[in-house]
């Protein structure tokens, strides 16, 4: 079988991983071909039944939907992967196609977008007509988790016996137990990410302030985790030394929005391979969201033994369990409550942690890529490993 895959967004962030997973456990012995643009088509290598084609074709552009399937057809596939909303209106052959969330659904805003408000209501309606042709004429969608499954059934009055759940995973590209230097020497609590209207980081610098306002308020000493490479150590942290939140993640339109508060620090893009000594550091990983189709970086911060405070919504709960602890995302005196309960209860990290191993060990890319790769042959009507 001959399988292609659109991987020009492999170099952004949750669908570049997804995507990325793809590529190191899809099996080398049979035929898959990359489409991929510049810089990434100059500078990966391919396996020796393994074919790359170069299209810079920006994605979500009119220019895609018209240039795309021509670089489809001439590959004579078997079956194409669409990993990302940009379904190819003009191609007709036979497709997969990942649905991560319907976060677009419920954010149609001026908040959420920098373009002029005429052509953002232009792309939201193409956004919706291609998730709709997407639900119509692939063979089966992937998507990341129950709750999305079951927002994709409901929103688009889809078959649920055609969707398949196949879960994305927490784990990190290097876990090097080096601990770096260039971390806040300041105790901080940590969010990755961007800072897209439904990410919700503003109540957590909201969160922050309020929790470093009570410092001298009397309020119970804050406890925060710091786990060294080789020791489950617990540190306590005095009720009056200053917690700072340290943002980790950028894009050029919504972090520059962010309020301003001396108790946050912006770090920028941290490589994959460093990311996991910042969540060493951190007494803990905090998320607002809103809403989500999987949740990554709590997984990755469990993974290396930082706890993970986060919303409470159901798709955390399906992914988290008993893991986490949960906030009300909508009240920013309830999330710095909770934070500070948390960080103060010395037995209660150190469960988090433990549970938090054994909850990110339930989730692999490789397990991920294998039932995605099934779904590939039963789509062609063949047998697995055939």
């Amino acid at each position: 079988m001959r399988i292609g895959i659109d991987a020009r967004l492999w170099n952004e962030t949750g669908v570049g991983r997804y995507i990325r997973a793809l590529f190191r456990y899809l099996p080398h012995d049979q035929e898959f071909v990359w489409f991929l643009n510049s810089p990434t088509f100059e500078t990966l290598e391919m396996p020796k039944n393994w074919k790359k084609i170069k299209c810079n074709v920006r994605w979500h552009t009119f220019k895609e939907q018209l240039i795309m399937p021509f670089f489809f057809y001439k590959e004579r596939l078997d079956l194409l992967h669409i990993p990302y909303v940009n379904f190819p209106l003009f191609y007709f052959g036979k497709t997969v196609a990942t649905i991560h969330d319907l976060i677009p659904d419920h954010y149609r805003t001026g908040k959420v977008t920098t373009l002029p408000w005429w052509f953002f209501n232009i792309k939201n309606i193409a956004y919706h007509f291609l998730i709709w042709v997407a639900t119509r004429r692939t063979l089966k969608i992937f998507t990341l988790s129950n709750d999305a499954k079951n927002e994709i059934v409901d929103h688009y009055k889809v078959n649920p016996e055609k969707i398949v759940v196949t879960h994305d995973s927490g784990k990190l590209e290097d876990t090097s137990k080096k601990i770096g230097s260039a971390h806040t020497k300041k105790p901080y609590i940590l969010y990755v990410g961007n800072a897209h209207p439904h990410k919700n980081v503003e109540s957590l610098i909201k969160a922050i302030e309020i929790i470093n306002a009570n410092r001298h308020s009397g309020s119970p000493a804050t406890a925060g985790l710091i786990e060294s490479a080789k020791k489950d150590a617990i540190a306590t942290l005095q009720h009056d030394e200053e917690l700072k939140l340290v943002l980790v993640g950028s894009d050029k339109f919504f972090y520059p929005r962010l309020p301003k508060s001396k108790y946050v620090e912006v770090i920028g893009e941290v490589p994959n391979n460093k990311i996991a000594d910042w969540y060493r550091h951190a007494q803990a990983l905090v998320t607002a969201s809103k809403m989500e189709g999987f949740g990554i970086p709590p997984l990755e911060a469990m993974s290396v033994g930082c706890p993970a405070i986060v919303s409470d919504i159901p798709v955390f709960h399906e992914v988290y369990g008993d893991a986490a602890v949960y906030f009300n995302h909508l009240d920013p005196q309830n999330i710095a409550e909770v934070i500070k309960k948390t960080l103060a209860n010395k037995r209660l990290l150190k469960e988090m942690v433990e549970l938090g191993y054994k909850q990110a060990a339930k989730y692999s890319w490789k397990k991920c890529v294998q039932e995605t790769h099934k779904i590939y042959e039963s789509s062609l009507g063949l047998r697995s490993g055939k």
